[in-house]
């Protein structure tokens, strides 16, 4: 079974329940726990990692029981069938976007193009940024709770949605505040030679990283601090104003930026994929 969304096309899905294909949640679901190929013109990438865990693991599970185990790990409950049942006329515009962005970011990954990769997360993070709070918002039954939690954050000092979402993110309820403190290791080591480039830019843009290790090229980064890192190096590298007054990164200090971005796309596409994960986990909990 294949199922083309916006010219890409989402393969290996093998025998799915009936209407599987129409719900976008669904089929973010087999992306995303790492059981489905995505494939355009002669780019084929197999998907095989579990973003469902933390860190992402290799998905060993049949596609059968990795979506189970989803249901019941992200305390969904209930039977796939009723779950494709809910979401088959639920935000359909919303989870087409967000995951024709993650099938784009596998295809530019697979051919090598990670700075354009970087892009398609960036992508993903200003669509959900807005809409996350608003989603999780609507599911929950203490609605004094919500508002109030929402109240705080509008009108706090943030910046747009991606201070909203920061903010959001903050209040702990949403994702279990545990793994917001889980720290991610980037290591920079590479065969080019550049990896203390790499590492130099990066910790001298950043100043939130749990440690730093200048010896092997390493930092670590709390999971609810990776929104904020990738904000910060998309600015810095995509804008190169000379007089802005900010410490923007140049090529000399990034001599291969598909090798750098690389390097930190898959712990920005592991967060991107647990807070699109957790909103589907959240609407459609019994």
């Amino acid at each position: 079974m294949s199922v083309q969304i916006s010219g890409t096309t989402l393969e290996g899905l093998g025998n799915i329940p009936k209407n599987a294909e129409h719900s976008y949640q669904y089929l973010l679901i087999r992306l995303l726990l790492g059981t489905a190929t995505v494939a355009r013109g002669n780019t084929r990438r197999k998907q095989e990692v579990d973003y469902s865990s933390l860190p992402a693991t290799v998905q060993t599970k049949s596609p059968a029981i990795a979506v189970n185990d989803f249901l019941s790990d992200y305390s969904i409950g209930g039977s796939v069938k009723r779950l494709i049942k809910l979401t088959l006329g639920d935000n359909r515009d919303f989870y087409k976007e967000v995951i024709s962005e993650f099938m784009n970011y596998q295809i530019q990954t697979t051919k090598g193009n990670s700075t354009s990769a970087f892009v398609f997360l960036y992508r993903i993070l200003e669509r959900i940024s807005y809409s996350v709070p608003l989603l999780y918002s609507s599911t929950q039954s203490d609605y004094r709770g919500t508002f109030n939690d929402l109240k705080s954050i509008l009108n706090a000092d943030i910046e747009g949605e991606l201070g909203l979402f920061k903010k959001f993110l903050g209040k702990g309820r949403f994702i279990d505040p545990l793994k917001l403190e889980v720290a991610q290791k980037i290591s920079f080591s590479t065969i080019s030679g550049h990896g203390a480039n790499y590492y130099n830019l990066t910790s001298t843009r950043f100043a939130k990283f749990v440690s730093t290790d200048q010896a092997n090229n390493e930092v670590e980064i709390k999971f609810s601090d990776i929104p904020e890192f990738l904000i910060t190096i998309r600015n810095r590298f995509f804008h190169s104003r000379t007089g802005d007054g900010k410490k923007n990164i140049t090529t000399i200090e990034m001599p291969d930026s598909d090798e750098y971005f690389g390097k930190i796309n898959p712990i920005i596409a592991s967060f991107l994929a647990i807070v699109t994960l957790q909103t589907i986990a959240a609407k459609y909990h019994i």
